[in-house]
């Protein structure tokens, strides 16, 4: 998932700091500069081999103001993946950074950092261990090393996949294939006090994600006018598994799970706001425990061991999360907190991977907007911003 953050009035040695505070934090986070492959015995694996993280330094010869606009593949030129065509080999690099100068001081960052090797909490420890480096020449007080002992995900022997939920989540066709389709990346944002308004028309019961997945999920639906109103949709929601199978302390991997909620389209459309948001409750609570999330882990493993005889996934580009939606939260994500020494960054974007259906809710800005970058098919955009109020 690439990440572009902007900066204004960068001074002239930025990216040098930058590339610096790179070199320093990789010593503390090896699996960033390793590769990912395979073991021995076939498994996946990351080489701790210290190959590196890409650096990309670029210069635009405009401004920056016409990019904090653009979402999608507009910006991928900021991205180093797309600056280099790295083509497959992207697949091994778990960390690809580029800086990019702007004519008018303006900088923005981007890095793209692979899920195999950790989740986006796992990132934000990276980032801000990163950006201290850089700006003091030391990690963040109170760090804690890492450790490699990834024993507390193996599966149990033998793998048991207790509850059926399970499988219909993380089957790799959860998600459909719609060859050609256009996806377009949109943004909502949202004050405050528009997400309080939501709120209270949940009883003010509901947590900021449940009542805003809840108000997205209908959205969606509702622009996609399904013909048949007995259409079952659905909402994947992503869950953190740490606490749940007691994480060790300086654990830096991926522990992001998914829950799963269905209903009918009329019963989505014709409930209230509160409804939708109760049904979410739900599902995360069903998901909230370790007897689900240790199936997730026999899943998973199961899963591997055949995965070499399925055909290869369709390309992002075509893929759909219809008649479903994915939800992911980065509220809690620092973004507007990494500081490499020449303030923090005032925006954030994201590129577009292609798969439709995603609604990614970013954290608050200093000005107290909520930005909520959207990828929907281009047919149903109008009527999605329609629908959101817009």
């Amino acid at each position: 998932m690439p990440i572009v953050l902007f900066y204004e009035n960068a001074p002239a040695g930025a990216a040098a700091r930058i590339e610096s505070g790179l070199a320093t934090v990789l010593d503390h986070f090896p699996e960033l500069a390793g590769r990912i492959g395979r073991d021995e015995l076939g498994r996946h694996c990351i080489h701790l081999n210290n190959e590196g993280a890409i650096f990309v330094e670029a210069v635009c010869s405009s401004e920056l103001a016409p990019f904090l606009d653009k979402r999608g593949n507009d910006v991928k030129d900021l991205v180093g993946s797309s600056t280099l065509e790295l083509g497959d080999g992207m697949n091994r690099v778990p960390l690809i950074i580029q800086v990019t100068r702007f004519a008018c001081g303006g900088l923005a960052l981007s890095w793209e950092g692979h899920h195999r090797v950790c989740d986006g909490s796992a990132h934000t420890q990276f980032l801000l261990n990163w950006a201290s480096a850089a700006r003091t020449g030391s990690l963040t007080p109170g760090f804690v090393p890492l450790i490699h002992d990834r024993s507390f995900l193996s599966p149990r022997d033998p793998p048991v996949v207790e509850d059926p939920l399970v499988e219909f989540v993380h089957k790799p066709m959860s998600r459909t294939t719609v060859p050609g389709q256009e996806v377009l990346t949109l943004t909502e944002n949202l004050t405050s006090k528009q997400i309080s308004h939501l709120k209270s028309l949940c009883g003010n019961k509901y947590t900021t994600y449940e009542t805003l997945s809840a108000h997205f999920w209908r959205c969606m639906t509702a622009a996609r006018d399904f013909e048949d109103r007995s259409t079952l949709v659905g909402h994947f929601c992503p869950a953190n598994g740490r606490s749940i199978l007691n994480a060790p302390p300086g654990f830096f991997g991926n522990a992001i799970y998914h829950t799963f909620v269905q209903t009918s389209a009329a019963d989505l459309l014709d409930g209230s706001l509160e409804h939708a948001a109760g049904l979410i409750r739900q599902a995360v609570k069903r998901a909230s425990n370790r007897v689900f999330l240790e199936s997730v882990i026999d899943y998973l493993a199961l899963e591997q061991a055949g995965e070499d005889d399925r055909p290869p996934q369709a390309e992002a580009k075509d893929q759909s999360w219809i008649p479903n939606v994915m939800i992911p939260c980065w509220s809690r994500f620092p973004l507007y907190e990494v500081d490499f020494g020449f303030g923090d960054p005032f925006r954030f974007s994201t590129v577009n991977v292609g798969i439709e259906g995603v609604f990614t809710i970013g954290p608050p800005r200093k000005d107290g907007i909520t930005e909520v970058l959207i990828n929907v098919r281009k047919e149903h955009a109008q009527s999605l911003l329609a629908h959101l109020g817009n």
